[in-house]
């Protein structure tokens, strides 16, 4: 894609250029030619011959000059005749603010797709439709009908909603936050997300990437993507606010852009394997944005507290372990020092409370010693606004302080209109500021979780297993079939087997060698227990007479059933943590991998954490460490230890199977019991539904 076309033309083309003050087209052409853009901007209006001082053209062909970006405010209906003819005049690339297209359904459908069509044909690079337009602030160019333009700084900003960005421009100058790009995507009907990302990853102007998104439509291209960007010696951070958590956020966000919206815990599996940090509202986005373009990144989460409030010292800690921060000890080399500098800590704490009348003396002294200390990682600095306090002298202190030091430093002066000289300070001074104690936790957590994420440069992606084998027909697969499927991709499944007299069932019997469950094998027969279609403990020496039994007493109940056979399979004595093991095809997200706390109560506990395919054994492992079950894998209470690698190797296979059987809609591996110190697992139960 030609995006140096889209934020660097050295000449733009304004169709649907306005005379009439206030429409889109009239503030377009304003926003070019009062930005100190230092290219070429031509009007395109039949009815005018100069719109601001600007020439104007009846059509693009008039102009006679070469164009690098056409901006497009008209109609939606002939929208796609300016991209035939700017293709015709050469024009390699395009903003569509127009809406009236996939966000209005019906023909707004077949028009969008119409237009995606061309922009394939013709090679072209295209922002929208149904957008708010393109800043670029390093360059001094305004293609929207934003009233504003950001000033200039490290982060990218890429949004669906166009109302979201011109909010977001003047919340960012409140915060003293710049760009180094900002996009409104709108439909993104032929630039997405993803295109950006890959664009953003080699942009040296870039330092953190912020979006707002409502949908993601290709998942495969969107984890690597965000996982090239997020991971490796250049890695970005992307702080993403998704909408539509809800059912009733999705069917708003499919009225507002055609989005098709998915199910909120896989974006949640899909952010996590790609390393993207998902911030709950904009509040957050603003405050992490800020935490990571004015701190380096920490070696660690060790952090110091230092406040002059004991309650909000607390309230902050306990809001830093919560976002994966710790808060540990001080080392007696800073105790001492402490206690001979600061007159009034006379024990060594962390938080550090430098009391009421906390003078700016004592923050400065305490910050300095913290800094020092090589157990202390970054640190939270809190101040509430006291009679005697020394607001902005604080302030200053601290934002000196910044200076000497790499580590972190997120600073909250609680309050409003006392703080604010002091809090103006801090910004101005590239110091990380939130309004609240909390929120300055949660930065700090962001901070430390990506700099793990960053460390990490290569996505191990097992390979096949075994060729693909004969389709299953449409329905259930019988359990006998499922079973034998999951053995032959070397999942560990009971001994079991499937006969159709009581001679054979006592010769598989023999074969298994240990008490087993009979269950009958019934194309019409769901709830096998309700018709006494399963026993449990049957031995050698019963298997025969409890095979007609079954038989009998499954015909009397279900009479209409086919009754085919029965299934033998070994029951498991063994005392192990029951596991399911899921796996699904979403329409959205492709193949999803499901793994938690089994057994009967698997709703009740509903412990369960989920994976986008394709997944790394690293992926594995972190939906492992997201159940609460996770204490049980370690010796808890004194207990065995579960081997977690053999986790990991049996969703890889569960993964395989799914990905060699297309026609597999569903598979539930429940339970799935694993065995202590090492032992094998052994798979007991298995459904598979098939479309």
């Amino acid at each position: 894609m030609n995006f140096d076309a889209i934020f660097y033309p050295k000449s733009v083309a304004i169709v649907g250029a306005s005379r009439e003050i206030g429409s889109v087209g009239n503030t377009l052409v304003k926003n070019m030619v009062s930005g100190k853009f230092t290219g070429e901007v031509y009007c395109v209006n039949p009815h005018a011959t100069e719109i601001e001082g600007i020439p104007c053209f009846p059509n693009l062909t008039a102009i006679g000059k070469p164009i690098a970006c056409v901006i497009i405010a008209v109609k939606a209906p002939i929208v796609a005749s300016i991209i035939k003819e700017a293709h015709a005049c050469g024009i390699p690339a395009a903003i569509i603010i127009s809406a009236g297209f996939k966000e209005e359904g019906g023909e707004g459908i077949q028009r969008e797709n119409e237009l995606i069509q061309l922009v394939k044909e013709y090679d072209m690079t295209v922002i929208g439709p149904n957008c708010l337009g393109i800043l670029n602030p390093p360059y001094a160019m305004n293609a929207s009908f934003a009233p504003d333009m950001p000033s200039v700084g490290g982060a990218a900003f890429v949004s669906q909603s166009g109302a979201l960005c011109t909010a977001v421009i003047d919340y960012a100058k409140h915060l003293n936050l710049g760009f180094s790009k900002f996009v409104s995507i709108g439909n993104k009907a032929c630039v997405n997300e993803v295109d950006l990302f890959t664009y953003f990853a080699q942009d040296d102007a870039t330092r953190v990437v912020m979006a707002y998104i409502e949908d993601v439509e290709h998942t495969d291209r969107f984890l690597e993507a965000a996982y090239k960007l997020t991971h490796g010696a250049n890695a970005k951070p992307v702080l993403l606010l998704k909408s539509g958590k809800t059912d009733a956020g999705k069917r708003a966000s499919v009225s507002h852009t055609g989005a098709l919206g998915g199910n909120n815990i896989y974006y949640d599996a899909l952010f996590r394997q790609s390393g993207v940090l998902r911030v709950d509202t904009i509040p957050e986005l603003f405050t992490a944005a800020s935490a990571f373009l004015y701190n380096k990144l920490p070696e660690g989460n060790r952090t110091a507290v230092v406040t002059n409030a004991g309650g909000p010292g607390i309230l902050v800690t306990d809001a830093a372990v919560d976002s994966g921060l710790s808060v540990p000890t001080l080392t007696t080399t800073t105790c001492s020092l402490l206690t001979k500098t600061v007159s009034t800590i006379t024990h060594c704490n962390n938080p550090i409370d430098l009391l009421g009348d906390a003078t700016t003396d004592r923050y400065e002294k305490a910050l300095t010693a913290v800094c020092a200390d090589d157990a202390i990682d970054a640190m939270l600095v809190l101040l509430t606004p006291q009679g005697g306090t020394p607001i902005t002298e604080i302030a200053k202190s601290i934002v000196e302080v910044k200076k000497t030091t790499d580590k972190p430093i997120i600073v909250s002066f609680m309050g409003q209109y006392r703080v604010l000289p002091g809090v103006d300070i801090l910004k101005k001074g590239n110091v990380a500021v939130c309004d609240y104690p909390e929120d300055a936790a949660k930065a700090l957590g962001l901070l430390a979780k990506f700099a793990k994420i960053a460390k990490e440069n290569h996505r191990e992606i097992h390979g096949p297993i075994i060729p693909t084998t004969q389709p299953f027909q449409t329905g259930f697969v019988p359990e006998y079939q499922a079973l034998k499927l999951l053995g032959e991709y070397g999942l560990p499944v009971v001994k079991s087997g499937f006969v159709t007299s009581p001679s054979d069932a006592k010769t598989l019997i023999r074969m298994i060698g240990v008490p087993c469950a009979m269950k009958i094998v019934s194309p019409d027969i769901t709830h096998k227990s309700d018709v006494g279609g399963v026993l449990l403990d049957v031995t050698e020496n019963i298997v025969e007479q409890s095979y007609k039994n079954m038989m009998q007493t499954v015909q009397k109940n279900a009479p209409h059933a086919k009754l085919e056979g029965v299934l033998l399979a070994e029951m498991v004595k063994e005392k192990g943590i029951e596991l399911i093991i899921g796996a699904a095809r979403d329409p959205v997200f492709g193949v999803v991998i499901m793994v938690g706390f089994g057994g009967v109560t698997v709703e009740v506990f509903n412990d369960i954490a989920f994976g986008i395919s394709p997944i790394s054994q690293k992926d594995t492992l972190d939906m492992l460490n997201e159940l609460h079950m996770k204490k049980l894998f370690d010796h808890f209470r004194g207990g065995p230890e579960y081997d977690r690698l053999s986790i990991v190797h049996m969703i890889q296979k569960v993964e395989q199977l799914m990905l060699e059987h297309q026609e597999i809609s569903e598979l539930d591996i429940n339970p799935c019991i694993l065995m202590p110190d090492g032992k094998n697992a052994k798979i007991v139960d298995v459904r598979i539904a098939v479309k």
